[in-house]
């Protein structure tokens, strides 16, 4: 399973926003068009176009929390059961009933493909999102397979981070606003890892080619713990 996973305090209910999302999985590969869109488990459309899809995007509902009544935007979700098999969410950057900003949120869950360009697609959500954490990686069976909710390693295979700290590096990783602060790029770079600036922060790889991850695990886990010794203590 390829996981595309990212978090933002940017308006995400803005179409603008919307557009360039959509538009990182319809205009590059074909094999990415989205089929099928759906607001949680109700189909509400098939895909013809991005633009087509603004009506859908960031919908407003009511809903009612200690007697009080208010809106919200509801998410989208877009699908597809051909090759490539994927299934895609945005949750909508919001506010809850005290007023506090709840972080807007991208999913993706995918059937690895290696002949897709995942890593064009993964550029262009963070170019879209500007989010302060954004992660892309292959997880094994095994990876996943005992994880328990709650803990460092589920909240890595999730994509979110753990007490605000980065819980592990997957194949790529996008540190930005607060946690790019903290980035040593030019020591990564000199490491021989790549890092490239974008946007509000740095997307980084831990090598070359995320096929690395499915056949040469051992150089993966390897090129891992050297990029890990290049952040700052206290980073993960």
């Amino acid at each position: 399973m390829l996981r595309i996973s990212a978090v933002t305090n940017l308006d995400t209910t803005s179409w603008r926003v919307g557009y360039d999302i959509l538009s990182a999985f319809s205009d590059g590969d074909s094999r990415l068009i989205p089929e099928s869109l759906y607001q949680w488990e109700n189909k509400i459309s098939d895909f013809n176009s991005v633009s087509a899809c603004e009506p859908y995007w960031a919908q407003v509902a009511v809903m009612q929390a200690q007697g009080l009544k208010m809106d919200f935007p509801m998410g989208l979700r877009w699908k597809r059961k051909k090759v490539v098999k994927y299934d895609a969410e945005i949750n909508h950057t919001h506010r809850n009933i005290k007023g506090d900003v709840v972080e807007g949120s991208l999913v993706v869950e995918a059937q690895y493909h290696r002949k897709v360009e995942w890593l064009d697609v993964f550029r262009n959500v963070c170019s879209a999102m500007r989010p302060r954490y954004a992660l892309m990686h292959i997880f094994s069976q095994d990876e996943i397979s005992s994880v328990k909710v709650g803990s460092l390693e589920s909240c890595f295979s999730s994509g979110v981070l753990y007490q605000g700290k980065i819980p592990d590096i997957g194949w790529a990783i996008f540190c930005g606003d607060d946690l790019a602060g903290l980035v040593d790029s030019f020591r990564i770079s000199v490491a021989g890892f790549s890092v490239e600036e974008l946007g509000n922060g740095f997307l980084i790889r831990v090598t070359e080619d995320l096929q690395d991850v499915v056949e040469d695990f051992s150089l993966f886990s390897r090129r891992r713990a050297e990029l890990k010794s290049l952040f700052k203590e206290g980073y993960f």
